[in-house]
């Protein structure tokens, strides 16, 4: 009985002494660090890629702002193009006689709107006439968007004939905004 028991004893201890010897125990921190670097692989994917689509948002958003000022701008511009050609024989931005004109359901006249344009305050003018102190070729107005943004637009009658309208829209109308975008359209005829 003892030589079976002793054969048990030896085969305990010829199994511990084969793990040391292969380095079973060596391999389990192998293991550890493989999973560490993996893991550590795979958050810094997840970090890089939810970078880009934080980026991208953002990106889109600032596209989607910078459209509502150019649309802002557009319709500044065709206010002042029919109030200038379509609407009556004389355009209501004559400069010898004070107009009142309407977009976007607004009604518009010298003196009706105060205007923060080039870093100073300027009533509004349409036409020429009593609300001008002197008689003046460049009418300014602002138009007030659906949402947020607005437009300032300035018809200029030149001395050669021609006329020039320069219409500014904003995203936002808030001059302290930091995502305040500009978008202008320009034309002479």
């Amino acid at each position: 009985m003892q030589t079976t028991e002793n054969k048990k004893t030896n085969k305990v201890k010829s199994c511990t002494e084969l793990g040391s010897s292969t380095g079973v125990e060596s391999s389990r921190g192998f293991t550890l660090l493989i999973a560490v670097v993996t893991t550590s692989i795979l958050l810094l994917i997840s970090f890089v890629v939810a970078n880009i689509a934080l980026k991208q948002i953002l990106l889109s958003d600032a596209g989607e702002e910078s459209q509502q000022a150019f649309y802002a701008s557009d319709r500044g511009l065709e206010c002042a193009l029919y109030w200038d050609l379509a609407a009556s024989p004389v355009s209501a931005f004559a400069t010898s006689t004070p107009s009142t004109i309407r977009c976007s359901d607004e009604e518009i006249y010298g003196g009706s709107q105060t205007i923060q344009y080039s870093g100073t305050s300027v009533q509004s003018l349409v036409g020429g006439g009593a609300f001008a102190s002197t008689p003046t070729d460049t009418s300014i107005f602002q138009l007030q968007g659906v949402n947020a943004e607005c437009v300032i637009v300035q018809v200029t009658k030149n001395n050669d004939g021609t006329t020039t309208i320069d219409s500014r829209g904003y995203n936002t109308c808030d001059l302290n905004s930091a995502r305040r975008f500009e978008r202008g359209v320009t034309i002479t005829y």
